[in-house]
C-alpha cells in the first residue's frame, strides 16, 4: 500500500501517519500489509493563502490531482493520492462585522474518485487576520512576530498558539484526513459506486 502526500511539510506528512493509524484495519485487507508514505512539494494555481472555502477546496483538490499527474509521468502511481490545504473562510469580507475562521481541508482520491473533508474552524481576531487579509502578509510570518520564534507553521501553527496547544495544526489536519477518508473506510454509507471504487 503506497500513500502519496502532495506536501513535504511536517504537520502534514505527519498527520497523515497519525488519521492512517485510526482507520488502516478497516481498509487493509491484510493488517500485515506493508504501507509506505512518500511525500512530494507540489505547487497550485490558487492564492496563497486561501480565503474562502471555495479556495481551500480548489487547494486540497489541487494539490491532489497534480501529485497523480506528476507521478504518473514519472510511470508511478499511489493507492491514495492526498492533497491538504489549510487558509481562512472569511465571513462578511467587506463589512465592518468580519470575521475569519482558521480551516484544514484535505482530498483524498484513489485515482478514480475523490472526496473532501475538513476539521473545525478557529476564530482568528482581526490583529492576526487583517495583515493577511488586507495586505497579504504570510500568515507564518505574522505568527513568527506574534510569538517571536521561527517557523511556527511547522510546527505547532496559528492552531498551537492560539489554543495554547491543545489543537495543533497537525491535529487540524486529522481531522480533515478522517473525514475526507470516510468513503473509503466506511464505503456501504455511500452507496454502490464508492462500494466498487474503494475495493476495485
Amino acid at each position: 500500500m503506497k500513500i502519496a502526500i502532495g506536501s513535504t511539510r511536517g504537520p502534514k506528512v505527519e498527520a497523515v501517519k497519525e488519521a492512517w493509524q485510526v482507520f488502516a484495519t478497516k481498509i487493509l485487507s491484510d493488517p500485515e500489509e506493508e504501507v509506505s508514505f512518500h511525500s512530494y512539494d507540489i505547487s497550485i494555481g490558487t492564492p496563497h493563502m486561501p480565503l474562502s472555502v471555495s479556495d481551500l477546496m480548489e487547494g486540497a483538490r489541487g494539490r491532489a490531482e497534480n501529485l497523480a499527474l506528476q507521478l504518473k509521468k514519472e510511470k508511478a502511481e499511489a493507492n491514495f493520492y492526498i492533497g491538504l490545504e489549510g487558509g481562512f473562510h472569511v465571513i462578511d469580507s467587506q463589512g465592518p462585522r468580519r470575521q475569519a475562521f482558521l480551516e484544514s481541508w484535505a482530498y483524498v482520491s484513489d485515482g478514480y474518485m475523490g472526496f473532501h473533508g475538513h476539521g473545525g474552524g478557529l476564530y482568528v481576531p482581526s490583529s492576526i487576520a487583517d495583515p493577511v487579509i488586507d495586505r497579504g502578509i504570510e500568515l507564518g510570518i505574522v505568527m513568527d512576530r506574534l510569538t517571536n520564534q521561527k517557523e511556527v507553521g511547522n510546527r505547532q501553527g496559528t492552531w498551537g498558539v492560539l489554543t495554547q496547544d491543545i489543537l495543533t495544526r497537525k491535529h487540524s489536519f486529522v481531522i480533515a484526513l478522517i473525514a475526507a477518508f470516510a468513503p473509503f473506510y466506511h464505503p456501504e454509507a455511500y452507496g454502490p459506486a464508492v462500494r466498487r471504487s474503494a475495493f476495485s
